[in-house]
């Protein structure tokens, strides 16, 4: 539990205002525009207004040196994340090296916008609570998590993690969800080579109160110290911005997930106890942020863990709750999102896994699920609204978005299916901008320098508007038709001998295509 802290506790010693912190002092100001959910200096176009605002292949803003506290353990790898209500809650996830743990401490505030730069960093805080620790899998290092409970909704939250003992992190200061107008980015297949890091400045530059990443993060593929590379230079981000992530098949190669579940802090199952389970660490998940309800699904990217058949439960019950929420006015839209397609037309990834696929549809068309966002194949394919491969109005839209820097894939000889709508080969991301009934989706995005094999592996991250489009609010009648109850395990499991073999089948091909 948390508690108030007196503010002369514990806080960072004040120190000279260095020409160093003099510079960086304009930082907390960019975090109070940069990170909220309005207008963005970019043009209808993709251009950018500031002329020197160029692509820069390392994310900006970088933490204030100055801020940390040194010493044995520090904190690092901080990303923020939910467990709780997205307007009164924060989640932080951070790792310490070392053979001992240090009891570790999330320590917090909220203030008021226009605070000057120095109090941001060198106030104390009002509140504090202790992490839990476990061993962080596959290497010598410990993972701690603390929630922030009660937060003020309305007011900027700064927050510091570590301990007297093992050291202080930088200051960083995470904005209030809006309540209104609000967006989110997502992308998947990322890495830590040059086009990842391409990606993550631009999105750095990109205005959104929520990232959702659609799973192969790192790349890690069983080398832990691959996963501290990506935490280290995705920090900047990940530690202002509320981040979700999805797990794909390349994190099965990460002692069958367990890396990505240790890592990462998310809700429980949505079946679990009301007095919960504990297992923060889940792969499968849903929340809630505004008027949106999110499920995050496996796909079957993790089927050596067993969880399978319970997830497929969860997804259906989930949805139906979702569903009957929707029609009672309480939320507006419905998005899946798991790393594997339901349908695509990258070269070489078809066949799908079509038994999984079949009735991952059935149960998304059954509760009308507005969108589905993917990854996996590392091009950019918008479908129209559709079913069962097919166009149909009263179907989802599946945003595939696996361009994250990975590698830059192409796409089919036989050209886009009848449900394609728009396709891009290159790097980049999905903004959605989120409104009351209303949905705005833009895909930003920049091409490689050819497309020849080589030419593929290299981009001058000039970043455009791609694609753009709108999606509605159901209409009420739509909507009391996918208010359905759930089906339960005699009807979802009745081919799941078929479905598990299919599903190995299926990542071993992926697997076996990635480059």
């Amino acid at each position: 539990m948390s508690y108030p802290r007196d503010p002369k506790s514990r806080s960072l010693p004040l120190r000279p205002l260095t020409r160093r912190r003099f510079v960086m002092g304009g930082l907390a100001g960019l975090a109070l525009t940069a990170c909220n959910s309005g207008s963005s200096n970019r043009n209808a176009d993709g251009s950018i207004d500031d002329p020197d605002l160029t692509p820069d292949p390392m994310p900006e803003p970088e933490p204030i040196p100055d801020t940390e506290v040194p010493g044995p353990m520090m904190p690092r790898g901080l990303h923020a994340s939910l467990v709780g209500d997205s307007h009164t809650s924060r989640a932080v996830t951070w790792f310490t090296d070392g053979e001992d743990a240090p009891v570790s401490w999330l320590e917090y505030s909220s203030f008021d916008i226009g605070l000057d730069e120095f109090s941001i960093q060198d106030d104390g805080f009002e509140f504090s609570v202790e992490a839990s620790t476990m061993e962080t899998t596959g290497i010598e290092s410990f993972t701690h998590r603390a929630n922030a409970e009660g937060i003020d909704p309305d007011r900027p939250l700064r927050y510091r993690v570590g301990s007297d003992e093992g050291g202080w992190s930088p200051v960083y200061v995470i904005m209030p969800s809006p309540r209104d107008e609000w967006s989110f980015i997502h992308f998947g297949d990322h890495g830590v080579g040059e086009l990842p890091q391409l990606v993550t400045a631009e999105i750095m530059r990109t205005p959104a109160d929520l990232l959702m990443l659609a799973g192969d993060l790192s790349y890690a593929n069983g080398d832990q110290p691959i996963w501290d590379l990506w935490f280290e230079q995705m920090e900047p981000l990940l530690a202002r911005r509320i981040t979700m992530a999805a797990p794909g098949n390349h994190e099965q190669k990460d002692f069958g997930g367990d890396a990505f579940k240790n890592r990462f802090t998310h809700p429980d199952k949505p079946l679990s106890s009301p007095f919960g389970s504990g297992d923060l660490g889940s792969a499968f998940y849903s929340f809630d942020f505004n008027r949106v309800h999110f499920l995050v699904t496996t796909a079957g990217a993790l089927i050596e863990d067993g969880t399978l058949p319970e997830e497929l439960i969860n997804i259906e019950a989930d949805l139906a709750n979702a569903a009957l929420r929707r029609l009672r006015g309480e939320i507006d839209f419905i998005i899946v999102m798991q790393h594997f397609t339901i349908w695509t037309d990258q070269l070489d990834r078809s066949p799908a896994n079509f038994t999984l696929v079949a009735l991952e549809e059935n149960i998304f068309i059954r509760y009308g699920v507005d969108i589905v966002i993917v990854g996996h194949d590392h091009v950019y394919q918008r479908s129209t609204a559709m079913a069962l491969g097919l166009p149909n109005p009263l179907g989802y839209v599946q945003m595939l978005v696996g361009t994250g820097g990975a590698s830059i894939r192409l796409f089919d000889d036989n050209g886009p299916q009848i449900w394609s709508e728009s396709t891009f080969v290159g790097i980049g991301f999905a903004r959605y901008v989120v409104s009351k009934g209303k949905i705005k989706i833009e895909y930003i995005a920049a091409p490689p320098m050819d497309m020849s094999d080589l030419g593929r592996q290299y981009s001058e991250g000039i970043f455009e508007v791609q694609d753009s489009v709108e999606i509605n609010a159901k209409s009420l009648l739509a909507c009391s038709q996918c208010a359905m109850p759930a089906r339960g395990p005699e009807t979802l499991m009745q081919n799941f001998e078929a479905i598990a073999a299919h599903t190995r089948h299926r990542n071993r091909h992926a697997l076996k295509h990635c480059g």
